[in-house]
């Protein structure tokens, strides 16, 4: 991944959540736009920006080589 940028932060009070909205670009200019990764609320009061953009990095890394066959 060559750019991966957080484009917002949307709370779910009903469900505890809270969904991850990213853009990514990979290298061969391959590009995701408005990708999201939902995590408890609990999670992201305690992690730092850049553990919320390792979060998304590890969850599209994981979703895209299970993929692979």
């Amino acid at each position: 991944m060559n750019n991966l940028q957080m484009k917002n932060e949307i709370p779910d009070n009903d469900k505890g959540t809270v969904k991850l909205v990213f853009d990514v670009t990979f290298s061969d200019g391959t590009h995701i736009e408005n990708g999201s990764v939902i995590i408890t609320k609990a999670d992201w009061l305690d992690m730092t920006g850049r553990q919320k953009l390792e979060k998304v990095a590890n969850q599209v890394s994981a979703d895209m080589l299970s993929t692979i066959k």
